[in-house]
């Protein structure tokens, strides 16, 4: 067996291949196209296996590797650097260390998506960053507004032409010429996230498992997109408590010398998931009798964000058990939800 190990840049990387003595059999640089990575693999014989570090650039290398056959294992950053510290650091010396890490079976993996949720997981994510620049000239627009007075609410933005009409109304010429150039980018980033949500909507291979996620309270098609395009291979996580954590709503510690304290703020697991969640808390807790005298009880005592949180963490379980057990919602903490009524104004006064 041929152990490869690739150091990958944008434009370049380079191989290192030795064999099952630790032998190092070729170090070369190539450009990263598709020619080269044949040129060098066409002198190895085979069989053969590689490893790549999990950078933003290896969708292709991985599309490479298995139209040829190879195995390509994917390196987890953060625990590569943590057990292969070196004084001198170059691409030759990372290469050939991921080689050797590959052929004693000591690479610290990472997990690999397949094609259809890797383009899942895309759309997703772009999705998100699209609702984050429009939510930027959103604010930009408000900002402009406030300066003259003038209040710009979220339910204003359900009909642009009405608020185009009042802010031309008010706002100065100069004024008006930016807030009206920040309202067409609102447009036409609405406009990209409805084509997005389209693609999206296309994937037919989720849709079950998209109407049994439906089923929990607080989760609708957005977060059920997430959260499968997010998790993939459900049966990586062994427990729902490592799910929980993979989804960053368990909080971290540092105990040292008989002292225990929560360690906040890591950004260990998946921050899509933690906001995909986060979201599906607020309409559990909004929608549902149940879970929201849940997170009634737990904001008196703790306070309304991390109410939020151990809520998010609940869903987060229930997704586990729904998805690794193949089995149907059951109730949230032990009881059945069912939605709440939307009354009318003015709403009952509560004794």
């Amino acid at each position: 067996m041929i152990h490869i190990g690739i150091d990958l840049h944008t434009r370049n990387m380079t191989l290192a291949a030795v064999n099952d003595n630790g032998d190092l059999l070729k170090l070369e640089s190539i450009r990263c196209c598709s020619l080269a990575l044949d040129r060098f693999f066409s002198k190895i014989s085979h069989p053969a296996q590689a490893v790549v570090e999990s950078t933003s650039s290896w969708y292709w290398l991985d599309d490479w590797f298995r139209h040829k056959g190879i195995t390509l294992k994917l390196a987890h950053a953060k625990m590569l650097k943590a057990i292969s510290y070196a004084k001198v650091k170059t691409d030759s010396v990372d290469a050939h260390m991921l080689a050797e890490l590959l052929r004693t079976g000591l690479v610290p993996e990472s997990w690999k998506s397949e094609k259809r949720q890797r383009e899942l997981r895309e759309l997703t994510r772009a999705r998100l960053r699209w609702i984050l620049k429009r939510n930027q000239f959103q604010n930009f627009t408000y900002s402009i507004a406030t300066r003259y007075n003038l209040t710009v609410k979220s339910s204003d933005w359900r009909n642009v032409r009405n608020l185009r009409m009042s802010l031309r109304n008010h706002l100065p010429d100069e004024a008006w010429l930016e807030a009206s150039l920040s309202i067409d980018q609102v447009i036409e980033m609405q406009n990209s996230i409805d084509r997005i949500e389209k693609a999206i909507d296309r994937q037919l291979w989720y849709r079950e498992e998209v109407k049994r996620l439906m089923e929990i309270p607080g989760i609708g098609p957005v977060s059920a997109w997430s959260i499968l395009s997010e998790v993939g291979d459900i049966t990586r996580f062994p427990s729902d408590k490592q799910f929980a954590s993979y989804c960053r709503l368990v909080p971290g510690s540092n105990d040292s010398g008989g002292k225990q304290r929560h360690k906040t703020g890591s950004k260990d697991g998946n921050k899509y998931l933690k906001i995909a969640f986060g979201q599906a808390a607020i309409g559990a807790y909004t929608n549902y009798g149940e879970v929201k005298k849940f997170y009634n009880k737990l904001r008196r005592r703790k306070g309304p964000k991390v109410a939020r949180t151990i809520v998010a963490k609940e869903l987060s379980r229930i997704v586990w058990y729904v998805l690794a057990k193949n089995q149907p919602y059951k109730g949230f903490k032990g009881q059945m939800t069912k939605k709440s009524k939307s009354y009318s104004w003015p709403h009952p006064v509560s004794p």
